[in-house]
Order: C-alpha cells, then sequence, then structure tokens
C-alpha cells in the first residue's frame, strides 16, 4: 500500500468571468443567458470540492507515512503498534469527515447542473444548442467518474479500518495481513481509475464549455 492511495485529482472546472452580460438570475431570461448563469453556479458550488483537495491530500500523506512506520516494527513493539494503528484510525475517521465535505459540494453542483440541461432543451440556435449538449454530456460523465471515485474511496476507507484493526491483533497471521492489504490496494487503484477518468472529462468539459462560450457571444477571461 504505497502511492495508491492518492486520489490525484488534477483537473478543475475553469472559473470564468463573462464580460458582456451582468447575470442575476434566471427568471424570464433567454434560455442561453439561464444556461450560463447556471453553469457557473455549478461551478461555484465546487469550491468546498477544490478546498478538501489540499486536506486529504495532506492526510493521505500522513497515512502513508504511517503504515509504513508500523510495517516496520514487530509484536516486540507492540504498544508503538497500537498506538500508530490507532493514529491511522484518527486519520481515516478525518478523512471520511472531509470526503463528505467533498461530496456534498460535488452533489451541490451537480443539481445546480440540473437547471443548466433544462435551459439548454429551449435552446433554439442548433450550433449554440449542440455545443451546449456536448458540454452537458461531459459533465455527466464527470459526475459520474466523481459517484464512482467516492463509493470506492468510502469501501477503501473501510478496509483501512479493518486493516490498522487487525494490525492491533496479537493473533494476527500474516496470510490475513495480506490478504487485507491486497484488498486495500485494489480498491485504491480503483479509485485511481475513476479519478483519472474525473479528470479527463473535466479537460473535455473545460474545452467544450469555451466552445459553447464562444458560439453564444461570451467574451470571457480567467478569473
Amino acid at each position: 500500500m504505497k502511492d495508491a492511495i492518492k486520489r490525484r485529482f488534477g483537473m478543475k472546472i475553469g472559473a470564468f468571468c463573462a464580460m458582456t452580460l451582468m447575470i442575476t438570475g434566471c427568471t424570464g431570461q433567454d434560455p442561453v443567458d439561464s444556461l450560463h448563469h447556471s453553469l457557473e453556479k455549478a461551478a461555484e458550488s465546487e469550491k468546498p470540492f477544490q478546498e478538501e483537495q489540499k486536506t486529504l491530500e495532506d492526510l493521505e500523506a500522513k497515512e502513508n507515512q504511517l503504515y509504513g512506520d508500523v510495517m516496520k516494527l514487530n509484536m516486540d513493539d507492540y504498544k508503538n503498534i497500537v498506538a500508530l494503528s490507532n493514529e491511522a484510525l484518527e486519520n481515516v475517521n478525518k478523512r471520511e469527515e472531509h470526503l463528505k465535505i467533498e461530496n456534498d459540494s460535488m452533489k451541490k453542483s451537480e443539481s445546480e447542473f440540473e437547471e443548466a440541461k433544462t435551459s439548454a432543451e429551449h435552446i433554439k440556435d442548433e450550433n449554440i444548442k449542440e455545443k451546449a449538449d456536448a458540454a452537458a454530456s461531459h459533465m455527466e460523465k464527470r459526475y459520474t467518474s466523481y459517484g464512482s471515485m467516492y463509493e470506492e474511496y468510502k469501501k477503501a476507507l473501510q478496509f483501512n479500518k479493518k486493516l490498522y484493526n487487525q494490525l492491533k491483533d496479537k493473533d494476527l497471521t500474516r496470510d490475513d495481513l495480506e490478504r487485507q492489504i491486497d484488498k486495500v490496494n485494489a480498491s485504491y487503484e480503483k479509485v485511481l481509475k475513476y479519478s483519472g477518468e474525473f479528470n479527463e472529462q473535466t479537460e473535455k468539459y473545460n474545452k467544450a464549455r469555451n466552445d459553447l462560450y464562444d458560439a453564444a457571444g461570451y467574451h470571457v477571461k480567467k478569473s
């Protein structure tokens, strides 16, 4: 169990400032304006998600260190094994808390995005609608990838808990330990797979959204 613990979310939704319009709400607006408003609200809703990345990364690095330290010990150092395992269990609990904050942020973003999809359905310009549909497709795949990552990461944390509780068992056999480590590693490999898909869809969404904004006549700059 080594670097597989990292999720490696390298991509995020680009934040943009519209230079042509000040959008204050959706009611009564042109569907393109409403779409733009909802997309930006979806991006804004992901700020907590972005903020949690560094915290989770630090906790993951700490867990790797604790795991390495405890695996260097033998039963002659039983008290230290217990102390390090308990510290690692506290780490897992903290990651669960921050993962929930992250997931809540993504759920809010997804809810905002549903409004964007509704607006896109009413766009009459075929070129703009085509680009809106393309952006929506990548965003939906992005949410799906995140959802899969989230569920697998939760599962991995449960495997972690069992591992550290097992390490405190003086009767633990090497075979049982290796089987649990294999479960942890396999789960984190899936996490990496889903986070890679998430990054890929985020990159594609950002490009599709830029194309959409260009087609709709929004002059944008990165904030």
